[in-house]
């Protein structure tokens, strides 16, 4: 071998690139692509551009009001294979399939649903019976993709499917856990133990599944925060902070028009900011039920011409709004992690966050942001007066801002967690960004 590796790191090295080729991965994402699925595509380019083979699996197609409008989302639709709708000679084909050729993993299918608890969806519980069919499906297509591995982002109705498939097929699954235990509805625990391993994207939440699921082997619960593209969420040189002297003051919001987002309680801290003369305007990007309520508060606090109400937008639109905003400002009544936070801080924006959750993960009270507890107009109103009134802590808090996304909360980070997971050997080295505001 020359001066190169001796000759058995070189045949595992060999082996290990061998590996590394044919294993294959299939990521479970439910009605994908979705507006908040943004994060989840980043880490399947980030994985991709290391050498996974990579297939999407998913549900069904989201509704139009859900669709993502970001421009990777006619792509992604394109190249994921949904289980529904099918045609009927596909469906009964698929299940009659399984039922005689695995009639042993089909009754075990069978089993689970009737006696797994049954999992909310929305706000609802709903029966798995039903599930026995797209399980039926999306084990011919996991064949048909020789799939080795399969990931599921959910650990509602994803994971019963994967359990299912498991059965089915005798692939293992893994899970992303992205929100409270509580959130998933039953039978968490069984499906984290039937799993291989199940990545939090919280130190919280790793912690509170340790302690409930203290029999599940530590080894097989890992932190794996999600983040941002700080690459591509960076402040151009050519759009520098807004000017100091600006007579009018750009507050912007993201987030779907759900009540815990509590776009009520920052429509009231602004009423407050305006009945003291503040020239304030307020952006809120987003879409959902609440949206006819909020805009019947805006007339009624007379918040016309102050408060915009954007809709959906797209990843190149949201930053180009962000890159406007003086502050970013996101109380929410409850918030797991926060991708839209790491996304104001990547591009250098003062931000201002919700004590509930695991944004105290990503915001340094006092240095990189400003916490604040939910549910509270007054104390938000003065938040954002303090930030409003001194341009030179916004400046120190959107570099400080930038520097804590780029240390610890770049996407390939947690890519790489994923990745040397599921393949079983290191991420690629990865260079990242560099921490100025202005990078």
């Amino acid at each position: 071998m020359g001066g190169g590796l001796p000759a058995g790191d070189y045949r595992r090295l060999c082996a290990g690139l061998c590996w590394a080729r044919t294993m294959r991965i299939g990521y479970v994402i439910p009605e994908f692509p979705s507006q908040t699925h943004v994060w989840i595509w980043r880490e399947i380019l980030h994985v991709r551009e290391w050498g996974m083979p990579l297939t999407i699996f998913s549900t069904s197609k989201p509704n139009e009001k859900d669709r993502a409008r970001h421009a990777f989302a006619e792509e992604a639709e394109r190249e994921s294979v949904y289980m529904w709708p099918r045609t009927k000679t596909e469906a009964v084909g698929a299940v009659l399939r399984e039922m005689f050729t695995h009639p042993v993993g089909f009754l075990s299918c069978i089993k689970l649903a009737l006696t797994l608890e049954k999992t909310k969806n929305r706000g609802k519980v709903r029966p798995l019976l039903p599930l026995v069919l797209p399980a039926c499906i999306m084990a011919g297509e996991v064949r048909r993709a020789k799939i080795d591995k399969l990931h599921s982002h959910s650990v509602a109705r994803s994971a019963v499917l994967c359990m299912m498939v498991k059965r089915l097929t005798g692939v293992p699954y893994s899970l992303t856990l992205n929100a409270d235990l509580s959130w998933w509805g039953g039978s968490v625990g069984q499906k984290i133990d039937e799993s291989a391993f199940t990545i939090s994207i919280t130190q919280g939440l790793l912690d509170e599944l340790r302690e409930k699921f203290s029999s599940v082997p530590r080894e097989r619960t890992l932190l794996g925060r999600i983040g941002v593209d700080t690459r591509r969420w960076s402040r151009p040189i050519d759009r520098p902070l807004p000017a100091e002297g600006a007579r009018r003051l750009r507050i912007v919001s993201v987030g779907r028009m759900h009540h815990n987002k509590a776009f009520d309680v920052l429509m009231k801290a602004a009423k407050q900011l305006s009945d003291k003369g503040y020239e304030i305007e307020v952006r809120i990007i987003g879409d959902g039920k609440e949206r006819g309520g909020l805009e019947a508060m805006r007339r009624d606090l007379k918040l016309e011409g102050i408060v915009s109400f954007l809709g959906s937008m797209s990843e190149d639109q949201i930053i180009d709004e962000l890159l406007s905003a003086d502050v970013f400002s996101a109380v929410s009544r409850h918030e797991p992690l926060g991708v839209v936070y790491m996304e104001a801080m990547s591009l250098g924006v003062p931000t201002l966050g919700t004590t509930s959750g695991g944004v105290t993960e990503i915001i340094d009270d006092g240095e990189s942001g400003i916490l604040v507890e939910p549910n509270d107009p007054d104390k938000l109103a003065k938040a954002l007066e303090k930030l409003l009134g001194d341009p030179e802590l916004r400046k120190r808090m959107g570099e400080a801002g930038r520097r804590a996304i780029v240390e610890k909360f770049d996407s390939r980070i947690g890519a790489a967690t994923i990745y040397e997971k599921l393949m079983g050997e290191p991420a690629p080295e990865r260079e990242l960004p560099r921490a100025a505001a202005s990078a």
